[in-house]
């Protein structure tokens, strides 16, 4: 379908689950799914379809798989004309090439978990991939609230760059790049919010403090007869010393976003020391640490549900402290990232000892014998 000069705009690959012809508003843009629009063939991974039958005997769960398709790039709703789609973004306003339609493509992007385009025959410019959803089915079905007069907040918290990495993380096939990329949001976020937070423990007296302490080691190395090259060397590197960790500014910033406990045990700092070691491998190495978990196996389960938890960590920030967004499919998705860190567990499936095929039997077993998918 076509709507070129007809007052509209084409938009890509936007699965919005819409089952009827449907209008609603996305910030100040209107957004219509007539009858043709409906549905859509989008790439899709293998999946199983989880369906309940009811006869004398009474209702019955009952499973099936639906093989992976690779979709195609097609126009599945499109959005009236509006004086902002042509104006400078507002997340990205410096950026010559982003306009009020980036805004609206990234946005839908980051919610619907697919790499979707407004525009009138525009081509992707990344890949057209599997995806899923931070917000629930019914999110576009029923008068989705997504406040446009917060965007310059975004822009405040750089949730512009670091949606664009997110982008590149959901459409990428290769986990180590997913954990870059994914590593880059969640960095940005976290540097942005930590230093907005004043939660920072290291004062101004505490720096002083450790600035003192640090001239008498100074001068200490001096009268030991240190080589004096190896104290040019050692010094200004004790300036570190007064600043929190990467690690406790990770954990502050997922307590704030309730994706972490307030008080972690053992097993939980572990799992969140997990995930900061593979993405300090990957962005030193380029390469998956297999010595995370207790098999080289595990390893890899665990660093392809970091790849994913980076993902789910920055969209739920975004959708849920940025935007504001009030939905049970973000609450779910933010519940998920708290189970890994306390449970070891990622949607169900336990990392270190189930792979996929395993947990899949499971979950098939206990939907059959109890119609639930609730393990």
């Amino acid at each position: 379908m076509s709507v070129e000069q007809t007052g509209f705009r084409e938009i890509f690959n936007f699965e919005h689950h819409l089952t009827s012809e449907g209008r609603f508003f996305i910030g100040p843009y209107e957004i219509t799914v007539s009858k043709e629009l409906i549905g859509g063939d989008f790439a899709r991974s293998k999946r199983l379809i989880f369906s309940n039958t009811f006869d004398s005997s009474g209702f019955k769960g009952s499973v099936k798989e639906e093989p992976s398709s690779s979709g195609t790039w097609s126009v599945t709703a499109v959005v009236a004309e509006h004086e902002k789609l042509d104006q400078a973004s507002e997340l990205l306003p410096d950026a010559p090439w982003a306009n009020g339609a980036y805004d609206l493509s990234v946005i839908l992007s980051l919610l619907s978990g697919r790499h979707t385009l407004v525009g009138n025959g525009v081509e992707p410019y990344l890949p057209v991939s599997p995806g899923y959803s931070v917000t629930s089915k019914n999110f576009f079905r029923a008068n989705p609230v997504v406040d446009w007069e917060l965007l310059p907040a975004l822009r405040k918290a750089k949730a512009g760059e670091a949606m664009e990495a997110v982008l590149l993380a959901m459409t990428n096939s290769n986990v180590g790049v997913k954990i870059a990329m994914g590593s880059a949001a969640l960095d940005g976020l976290n540097t942005r919010w930590y230093s907005d937070s004043g939660s920072n423990p290291y004062t101004k007296k505490v720096k002083v403090e450790v600035k003192a302490a640090g001239e008498e080691f100074k001068v200490h190395l001096e009268k030991a007869g240190v080589n004096q090259n190896l104290i040019n060397d050692i010094m200004p590197r004790l300036l570190n010393v007064a600043n929190e960790s990467a690690l406790a500014k990770l954990a502050a910033f997922l307590k704030a976003g309730s994706m972490y406990p307030e008080n972690p045990d053992e097993e939980t700092l572990k799992r969140l020391k997990w995930l900061n070691a593979l993405r300090n491998t990957v962005a030193h190495s380029g390469s998956i640490r297999l010595d995370i978990a207790e098999s080289p196996e595990a390893s890899l389960r665990v660093a392809g549900a970091v790849a994913l938890l980076l993902q789910d960590i920055c969209r739920i920030y975004i959708a849920k402290y940025l935007l504001k967004i009030e939905d049970h499919g973000v609450d779910k998705a933010q519940q998920a990232v708290m189970s890994f860190f306390l449970y070891g567990t990622y949607n169900g499936q336990n990392i270190l000892t189930e792979d996929h095929e395993t947990y899949q039997q499971r979950l098939i077993g206990h939907y059959e014998e109890f119609g639930s998918l609730d393990l």
